[in-house]
């Protein structure tokens, strides 16, 4: 069998640091970093070199991170690895959008951040330029008329108050925003507005599934 080595990881996706939780029960700290996506095989190198892992002491535990989404303590590496390889090919946006819906939300499980991931495109939502002028409620109620509402927008602009405006310079856009805000959804981040009706199903899909789908190299065993 030939030997196999870490291979060199460019930017990670995620990184976490494992502790041994046996060895820090009796008052030991044994633990490392390690980015996120990676293959099978380093992962179980990692926690057996790194983490000290045998028959003695077989559990850890994150007890810290760096990542967009908010992770449990005991989450699975192996399954912390396949949310990597989703992120690797999502866009920054992607990744924002999810981000922001899963830590609104209160969701820290990989399944239902693989979910929310898999379906970000069922979201709907408006962004939000965080370092203009106004209110967040102003805001919103701009960009909802000029991203989602180009009938209302029309309107305004052909209705002329006077002869060299519009009701559009006229339109109070942050009470607008805010009938929005209190009856059609919520901000997930000064930046993202989320609408109510967006269908996520945070347990549409087994990370089996996933993987399946991703079909990714890196998450098979070696």
């Amino acid at each position: 069998m030939c030997e196999q080595t870490f291979t060199k990881q460019n930017s990670p996706q995620i990184r976490v640091y494992v502790a041994n939780l046996g060895k820090y029960n009796e008052g030991e700290i044994r633990g490392d970093w390690l980015n996120l996506p990676t293959t099978q095989y380093e992962i179980k190198e990692f926690l057996k070199t790194k983490v000290g892992l045998n028959a003695q002491h077989e559990e850890y535990a994150v007890h810290d991170y760096e990542s967009d989404f908010s992770l449990g303590e005991y989450e699975n590496l192996y399954d912390l690895n396949l949310l990597a390889v989703m992120l690797e090919q999502m866009s920054e946006t992607e990744k924002n959008i999810a981000s922001a819906y899963c830590n609104a939300n209160g969701l820290k499980d990989t399944q239902s951040i693989l979910n929310t991931c898999m379906q970000v495109g069922d979201l709907f939502y408006v962004t939000i330029d965080a370092n203009t002028w106004g209110s967040r409620e102003e805001k919103l109620g701009y960009a909802v008329v000029d991203e989602i509402d180009s009938d209302l927008k029309r309107t305004l602009e052909q209705c002329k108050v006077g002869e060299n405006l519009s009701a559009y310079e006229y339109f109070n856009f942050e009470k607008y925003g805010q009938d929005i805000a209190i009856n059609q959804g919520y901000f997930a981040t000064d930046e993202i507005f989320l609408f109510y009706n967006s269908d996520i199903d945070p347990k549409l899909y087994t990370n089996q599934e996933i993987k399946d789908r991703l079909n990714d190299a890196r998450l098979n065993e070696t």
